[in-house]
């Protein structure tokens, strides 16, 4: 039996047990799993590096893990379900019953579960009785919420691009105010009435805090309802009082000037899961953060926030190598990686919001200049007591 028939077998097992699965499929090859993908939604998600095939919540809201494989590749299938348990409660490998029969006892004494598929069906389904470490469980959890539960948040924390996070605030006063409207007209608003040409930004940035819903015309969700009630409260009603608010920060931060926003930001920020997990990095390492330290506890304990939080592009690619080949060590003692992989708005724009909304401490100094000419050992993120 082939792979993508013992992958079709598998998602139907899965929707049958209520469990909620995301798949990995590459692009190369949709068209010979074209059935699991009309069926299943896609994931970018890695533990260690590898990508899972099946990666999903179970019926208990437990992570689960599967590789699958066919009547080949089983020795190859066993090595990547062991790593799966890096980030999963329960890892499983899938695949013919008789090529993964004489495997069955080995994996359970490991710690990994076995679903035999026969031509009817998974007929045999062995759930492991305990991973044997689930050191970056907590990174998956918060991926999978996002993914799978997350349509409140319109993105990653990548499009809080804007180094001021009072502007995300543009899109909500404006619906407040006007009620849903398109993308154009939002923008339109915005450049009118608070002079800011970055609407498209603030829109998106809106979007990632689960403040507007995703589709077309926008309108706020719960989340922003809420917020504009806290910003009338506060007196803002118009975009033109929230100009006026920014201007008076000037200089200094949200917090100093304006307390009440900055609870706010900073509440809408921690909703979003991967923000959730960076601030619980930002803490423990606190309250004095060597930046370099920053991110081996990153890497280590929450990879996948790294990667969509920190790096470009092509530097999340060329991490998910390094990390694959156990070689996460570079990431961030080899200065030639780090400055290579890690985009630079994350020491400037991402610093700068974190100190408006009360995560870092106004004394915490950005970087605006080349990431090649970056010391971290003179600029310390200081984590602000919030408690």
């Amino acid at each position: 039996m082939n792979e993508p028939a013992v992958f079709g077998h598998v998602v139907t097992a899965l929707n049958e047990r209520n469990y909620e699965p995301l798949v990995h499929v590459p692009e190369a090859h949709s068209d010979a799993y074209a059935d699991v993908l009309d069926r299943c939604r896609r994931h970018e998600i890695t533990i260690r590096g590898r990508y899972p095939d099946v990666l999903g919540f179970t019926d208990a809201n437990r992570v689960f893990a599967i590789e699958v494989k066919g009547s080949s590749n089983l020795l190859r299938g066993i090595g990547q379900a062991l790593t799966y348990q890096q980030g999963a409660h329960a890892s499983y490998l899938a695949g013919h019953g008789d090529a993964v029969r004489p495997h069955a006892d080995l994996l359970h004494s490991k710690g990994v579960g076995v679903i035999g598929v026969e031509e009817d069906g998974a007929t045999a389904w062995r759930s492991p009785p305990s991973a044997e470490s689930t050191a970056e469980v907590t990174d998956i959890e918060g991926q999978l919420s996002l993914r799978l539960r997350g349509n409140e948040f319109g993105g990653d924390i990548t499009t809080l691009s804007l180094a001021q996070p009072l502007n995300y605030f543009a899109p909500v006063v404006a619906l407040d105010r006007y009620g849903p409207l398109a993308r154009d007209e939002l923008v339109d608003a915005i450049a009118d009435e608070y002079s800011f040409g970055a609407g498209d930004e603030t829109i998106a940035s809106a979007r990632t805090l689960g403040l507007l819903s995703v589709g077309s015309p926008h309108e706020l969700t719960a989340q922003g309802e809420l917020a504009a009630t806290v910003l009338r409260g506060y007196g803002i009603e118009e975009l033109d009082d929230l100009r006026l608010t920014k201007e008076d920060v000037a200089r200094r931060t949200v917090v100093e000037v304006h307390p009440p926003l900055a609870v706010l930001l900073r509440n809408s920020f921690v909703r979003h899961p991967e923000f959730g997990l960076l601030l619980d990095a930002l803490r423990k390492e606190g309250p004095r953060v060597h930046f370099l330290d920053l991110v081996e506890r990153l890497v280590r304990e929450y990879p996948n926030v790294f990667l969509s939080a920190f790096c470009t592009t092509r530097g999340a690619a060329r991490a998910r190598e390094l990390i694959e080949r156990g070689e996460t060590a570079r990431l961030y003692r080899d200065r030639g990686v780090w400055t290579d992989v890690i985009r630079t708005n994350v020491l400037f724009n991402f610093v700068q919001q974190l100190k408006h909304v009360g995560v870092l401490a106004p004394e915490t100094r950005s970087h605006s200049g080349a990431i090649a000419e970056y010391d971290p050992d003179t600029k310390p993120w200081i984590v602000a007591d919030t408690e």
